[in-house]
Parts: structure tokens; C-alpha cells; sequence
């Protein structure tokens, strides 16, 4: 029973992480504030984000792109930024969707992970590029990094 009851856990763990309930159920502010709380009760790193206040009609193709983007970039920050804050901002500007992750890590140089193909960014940047958006990597050692997505309005907005 116990490895049953264990098995159903994974399952809706999984199932969860692959297209959250809160995105289809609450919209993309909603689950990017529970991601946000979920990273930060899981390893201690301070998580704060600002989302707009005014509700974004956004498609779902767009959201789950935003939403999986933000869930890799955290990840990336607990795998290698020892960080201790990582911040985030979705801003609607001039009809644009801009999505800021940044953290206060300890950086590191981006030509020599894109030579290395590192799949995490290479997979975000593929979300981008299926939005007709552009993804931007800034980092420097004992800098930080923060990541910029630009939604263009054809795509973003409805």
C-alpha cells in the first residue's frame, strides 16, 4: 500500500510539473507566485517577484513558455548561482510582455556556456524563439545573472 500510495505522489508530483494545475486553474500570476514560494521553502533562497496587478489575457502557449522559462532559470540558480535572492518582474510595456530573472550569484560567463550547449539555456532559449521573443543573459563572475525575455505584442496579448 505504502509503495502504491508512493507511486500516485510521484505521478502527481510529475504531473504537476509538467503543466501545473495553477496555470490552467489560476492563470500564469498565480503560478508563478506559487513557484516562487515553492523554490524558496525548497532551498532556502529568497524569492521575491513583482507581477502586475491588472489581469494579462494571455494565451496558453505564452504562458506555459514564461512559466517554464522562470521554472529553468530557477533551477539554474539552485544548481550553480549560490545565490541567496533571486528576483522576478513581469511588466506588460508598450503592448510587450517583459519577463526579468535575476539573482545576486555568483555569475558566470555566457559565451562559454553557449559554446558548451548547455541545455537549460538552449531549451529556454527555443521558448523564446517559438514566441517570436528574445532572451537575454547578462552575467559577469561575482555579478549576478539576469535573464530578460521580450514577448513582442503580436504574440503576447490578446
Amino acid at each position: 500500500m505504502q509503495l502504491v500510495d508512493s507511486t500516485i505522489a510521484s505521478l502527481r508530483r510529475i504531473a504537476s510539473e509538467l503543466r501545473p494545475r495553477t496555470l490552467d486553474d489560476l492563470g500564469l500570476v498565480a503560478a508563478l507566485e506559487s513557484q516562487a514560494q515553492e523554490f524558496e521553502s525548497r532551498t532556502g533562497i529568497h524569492c521575491d517577484i513583482s507581477l502586475p496587478q491588472e489581469s494579462l489575457e494571455i494565451d496558453a502557449g505564452t504562458s506555459t513558455a514564461i512559466f517554464r522559462i522562470f521554472q529553468e532559470s530557477l533551477t539554474n540558480v539552485a544548481r550553480h548561482a549560490q545565490a541567496t535572492l533571486v528576483g522576478a518582474r513581469l511588466e506588460k510595456n508598450n503592448d510587450r510582455l517583459i519577463f526579468h530573472v535575476f539573482d545576486n550569484g555568483v555569475g558566470f560567463d555566457p559565451a562559454k556556456a553557449g559554446a558548451k550547449k548547455s541545455l537549460g539555456i538552449v531549451g529556454m532559449q527555443e521558448r523564446a524563439l517559438m514566441l517570436n521573443g528574445e532572451l537575454k543573459i547578462e552575467s559577469a563572475a561575482g555579478q549576478g545573472t539576469a535573464l530578460t525575455l521580450t514577448i513582442p505584442p503580436m504574440r503576447s496579448i490578446r
